[in-house]
């Protein structure tokens, strides 16, 4: 084997290795906002506070006991003695229990105050 040999290298005229800051820089901020958004996902669900609830609060409120539902069924009709009031509290009844109906069956929300722990 034999060495052939190479022509001489000029330091000064080769080209510096440069490592650029900004692609890096511009991929790391998009992961940070991607990662956070995805960690923040909203659900459907309203906290007892107002507002909606996140994934992580509702994991967390299904583990403590702080999922809450409604009560089922209907208050029973008014009763009154004198029939004029009778009629216009029948009637305000009526318009609850029709407003009721309209509205989903059940409704679940979000106690992120919970700490009663799991039962299983």
């Amino acid at each position: 084997m034999r060495r052939v040999p190479q022509p001489p290298v000029n330091a000064a005229a080769r080209p510096l290795e440069v490592h650029d800051f900004w692609p890096a820089f511009v991929v790391v901020v998009i992961a940070l906002v991607l990662g956070f958004s995805g960690a923040r996902r909203l659900t459907a669900l309203e906290t007892v506070d107002g507002g909606t609830a996140t994934e992580g609060q509702l994991i967390r409120a299904f583990s403590t006991g702080g999922l809450k539902f409604p009560e089922p069924g209907a208050a029973p009709p008014p009763m009154a003695e004198d029939p004029a009031q009778a009629a216009q509290a029948l009637e305000r009844w009526e318009r609850q229990n029709a407003r009721q109906a309209a509205a989903p069956a059940w409704k679940v929300r979000v106690d992120t105050e919970a700490k009663t722990s799991c039962p299983t």
